[in-house]
């Protein structure tokens, strides 16, 4: 069911207020930007990021104080910030390219 905004946008879900912080990474690993997230919601983030060109297409959103860890598919880009759509509904996905996401692990020791 998609939701109607005062804008007239259509959106799939709520979003949820505020900022968050988190960081957006490679699915290799070798690139990690930090960004704040807004318009969190369950199909969806935008990301504010410094460098949003170091992004592959797809990225890991690993948001400060969750556990889980988001895959997803940069859908639009600007200078500073991305539009990611989420890939799977929940923290266990595997994409159209085959890349498979698992929940994140507790580091060792902790």
């Amino acid at each position: 069911m998609d939701i109607l905004g005062p804008d007239g946008e259509r959106r799939r879900s709520a979003r949820a207020a505020g900022l968050r912080s988190g960081f957006a990474v490679s699915h290799d690993g070798k690139t990690r930007e930090a960004c704040v997230v807004g318009n969190l919601s369950d199909t969806g983030a935008l990301l504010m990021v410094e460098r949003p060109q170091a992004l592959d297409r797809q990225i890991i959103l690993m948001i400060d104080g969750e556990d889980r860890r988001r895959p997803a598919r940069i859908v639009w880009r600007t200078e500073a910030a991305v539009a990611v759509s989420f890939l799977g509904r929940d923290s266990d996905a595997r994409d159209s390219d085959g890349w498979v996401f698992a929940p994140a692990q507790p580091s060792a020791g902790a």
